[in-house]
């Protein structure tokens, strides 16, 4: 599916009247949805009668699916004028409603303005998609744009409506590629790169993990297993996570597993565990066996994850709270998914993680365990049991009980 069909998919409001999420929004499975809040608004009797002569007017408007086949056959100027001039009578509608709640009218002019804002930045960025030999992104006059307040964008109340929604990623997506020349990018991984860190840049809190959702769900297909970990780790809200690793994560760990098996074959003279290799800071193979009858707490991260490196000082802290003897006992594992030796092997002396632990490296360890995102912990036993395969951060002060305990 190529980036105008999925942006279509993402953002088709069906044409139904109603202003929520349809079921396979993953809005829905974000922890701070709103819908059980706006169903309240939308269903009591007085809003909804207003809410279906609005609809009466005006649903086509609102139809993505529609007014993006639109798009593509009308030039810039015709289109921002059919957009202003709807908005115009829509806020007029609102204005002259005798019956319409305060609560009502507030919402409905959120859905009118962002899905002005959207549309008319969907035009550029549809219309350069859809066109594989364009080399330049549609500019839009900056007589049409500067009205956008983007000071309002982090406004986390406006994520209850679907046209702010469906605004975010070609907020994100039209206002990097104005910053970079409006070129289009040759990688997939860049392009997503450079989006992201736009959204980090001017976004924040629930707002940015909405946008960041939306912008990995569209980039899916040009990620790595490490670009895919490293923006699905800078998304807080664990539901929206865990719809991008469910939906994705199986088809781009195919890329990890194939350097796994080259992995598994440079070993094979030497390895006689079926356990997954690891490969130290000397290039030496070895399995978790080499620390039969300690306890093994596993820590899964990347030279670019900032997370995983929130979470050092307090690994360090950990270690140093041991006493001579449990040093001896348990081993603090730092396994690197970087896909560039170098870069991990520069990171853990950086870092100072051999100060207070033993580092490896493994392909082979990201494939096995499914290690979608990290920072990912891991506690495996002296008998080589893997006791907790998603185990609390060194920040949880559960953590450190839970390794004592083995002992």
């Amino acid at each position: 599916m190529n980036i105008l069909l999925l942006l279509i998919s993402l953002f088709n409001f069906s044409n139904n009247g109603s202003f929520l999420a349809p079921q396979d929004d993953p809005y829905l499975l974000a922890e701070f949805n709103q819908e059980a809040e706006l169903n309240a608004l939308l269903t009591n009797p007085e809003n909804a009668k207003v809410v279906a002569e609005f609809d009466e007017q005006f649903a086509e408007d609102f139809n993505t699916a529609k007014q993006y086949d639109v798009i593509t056959t009308s030039n810039v100027d015709d289109w921002e004028m059919s957009l202003f001039d709807k908005r115009n009578k829509q806020m007029s509608f609102i204005k002259n409603h005798v019956t319409i709640s305060p609560e009502l009218s507030s919402f409905l002019q959120t859905e009118i303005k962002y899905n002005y804002w959207h549309l008319l930045l969907a035009y550029a960025i549809n219309r350069s998609n859809a066109n594989v030999d364009i080399k330049i992104v549609t500019s839009l006059p900056r007589v049409m744009t500067d009205a956008l307040k983007q000071n309002e964008i982090n406004n986390e109340e406006l994520l209850i409506s679907k046209s702010f929604r469906a605004f975010l990623p070609y907020y994100a997506i039209y206002y990097n590629s104005q910053e970079k020349g409006f070129l289009k990018y040759a990688l997939g991984s860049k392009s997503l790169a450079d989006k992201g860190n736009f959204a980090m840049e001017r976004l924040k809190g629930n707002v940015l993990d909405y946008t960041l959702m939306q912008l990995v769900d569209i980039g899916s297909n040009s990620l790595s297993t490490d670009s895919f970990r490293f923006w699905t780790s800078q998304i807080f809200s664990e539901n929206l996570q865990k719809y991008l690793v469910d939906k994705h994560y199986a088809k781009i760990l195919e890329e990890e597993e194939k350097l796994a098996k080259a992995e598994v074959e440079k070993s094979k003279k030497t390895k006689s565990s079926s356990l997954p290799n690891l490969v130290d800071l000397n290039d030496k193979s070895f399995t978790f066996e080499k620390y039969e009858g300690k306890v093994i707490y596993v820590d899964f991260w990347a030279s670019w994850c900032g997370p995983c490196r929130k979470e050092f000082p307090y690994s360090k802290e950990m270690h140093e709270s041991l006493s001579a003897k449990e040093r001896k006992q348990i081993v603090f594992l730092y396994i690197s998914t970087d896909q560039d030796l170098e870069a991990w092997k520069k990171a853990v002396e950086k870092l100072g993680l051999s100060e207070f632990g033993e580092n490896a490296h493994s392909f082979e360890v990201g494939a096995a365990y499914k290690i979608s995102s990290i920072p990912r912990y891991m506690i495996i036993d002296k008998k080589g049991n893997i006791v907790n395969p998603n185990a609390p951060r060194p920040s949880n002060p559960e953590t450190l009980q839970e390794l004592l305990k083995l002992l």
